[in-house]
């Protein structure tokens, strides 16, 4: 490309021919002027009419799925463009899944796959690149840097599309019984998935008495007319509704940081659960202490019959970060008040602390339905609980990797 050194040059030949007199060499020095004079002013037009876009084939993915990207780069101006290279990079978090030697990582870990192209006016040329997420997340595809030269190859100039693409990247999906969680009971003594607040007023039946079954509800003609205990059968008049609580806190000391592993597998947990609640038609709600965008006081995600329930709980799941709002026994004490009657209360935890198990048992002595997930590496104590407990250990299936880029090479 012409630069300082070429204009000093030419300056130095027109002294020369000038000095000795040489028409040659003058009108060299001046047909060469008039070039780079000519490559300077299409230099400004040389990105005018030029465009470029991206596309996504999915702008929701569960971590193990593919992103396909559509790119596209056109040129709507008067000129062909004999090269245009455009540096687009997605953000750390990705991988590639092929062995493209234009698709490279950059300082900071950022994937990029930049294109090289020759474009004739009104033409336009298409790539598509194929990535893998590696960790959940909110991420922003954000502007595109683009190089052209002038038609004679002279000068080069820079130029910036300004493009703004999302995508989120759900949490990891397990199968319960994957997790170590029966899925026949799920809650412990709570039977699969039935409905959770029934009507002591509508009864539609009876059925034979089994081990469990509360003695207020006896049906006492129906055992007096066969001669064995009978239970009520009750018209359930509420759906069933599971409250997940989240624990972002991975140390009793919060200047340690976080155990990023098992701080993910808490995540992954919750979205495992929530998925399958969601499934057996329950109705599902999201409490946690940590931090996402927009929520400065935490996620509230209150149980909602909606279709886009699911979503939003995965969608809040993706996002939330490991910053912790509030001590989480403090936290699930103050998210009592309007609780649904007869909710099952699910918490999620890292790890369980003195202080967390005084306001589980708490909660179990007031009446509340709690059941414990705890993802600790190990789980003391949890026999000796008066609700159900499940210990969850962290696996490599759901560790994320801190260079996502080194492990993609």
């Amino acid at each position: 490309m012409f630069d300082e050194r070429w204009l000093n040059l030419l300056m130095i030949a027109g002294l020369i021919g000038a000095l000795t007199r040489s028409p040659a060499l003058i009108g060299m020095v001046m047909l060469s002027g008039t070039l780079v004079l000519i490559s300077h002013l299409l230099r400004r037009v040389a990105l005018r009419g030029v465009g470029y876009r991206r596309r996504f084939n999915e702008t929701r993915l569960f971590l193990g799925e593919t992103l396909t990207i559509s790119c596209t780069a056109n040129n709507h101006g008067r000129l062909p463009l004999i090269s245009l290279y455009i540096y687009d990079s997605a953000p750390r978090g990705f991988c590639k899944t092929t062995d493209d030697d234009t698709i490279a990582f950059r300082a900071g870990g950022r994937l990029s796959f930049s294109h090289l192209m020759a474009l004739l006016p009104g033409e336009q040329a298409s790539r598509r690149v194929t990535l893998q997420p590696a960790r959940r997340g909110y991420y922003v595809f954000g502007d595109v840097e683009m190089r052209a030269a002038d038609l004679l190859g002279m000068f080069e100039v820079d130029g910036i599309a300004e493009l703004h693409d999302t995508l989120i990247v759900y949490p990891r999906i397990f199968p319960l019984e994957e997790l170590g969680i029966p899925t026949r009971e799920p809650y412990g003594a709570l039977q699969a998935m039935r409905g959770l607040i029934d009507d002591p007023v509508r009864i539609i039946g009876a059925r034979d008495y089994e081990y469990g079954d509360s003695f207020r509800k006896i049906h006492w003609k129906a055992t007096a007319h066969r001669g064995s205990l009978q239970t009520r059968v009750l018209e359930y008049t509420s759906d069933p509704t599971v409250i997940l609580f989240l624990n972002v806190t991975t140390f009793h000391e919060a200047w340690r940081g976080t155990d990023v592993e098992r701080f993910e597998t808490a995540v992954s947990v919750t979205a495992s659960i929530a998925t399958w609640a969601n499934n057996a038609g329950a109705v599902i709600g999201l409490l946690a202490n940590g931090n996402m965008p927009d929520a400065p006081r935490g996620v509230r995600l209150r149980p909602i019959r909606s279709p886009d329930q699911l979503m939003n709980t995965l969608e809040s799941l993706a996002v939330i970060g490991p910053y912790t709002m509030f001590p989480f026994e403090q936290f699930i004490l103050d998210e009592q008040y309007g609780m649904p009657l007869g909710a099952t209360q699910v918490i999620v935890t890292p790890l369980l602390t003195p202080e967390i198990e005084i306001a589980l048992r708490q909660l179990h002595e007031r009446g509340k339905r709690i059941v414990l997930i705890c993802v600790d590496r190990t789980a003391p104590g949890l026999n000796e609980l008066p609700f159900q407990a499940y210990h969850v250990p962290p696996s490599p299936a759901m560790r994320v990797t801190d260079e996502p880029g080194e492990e993609g090479e």
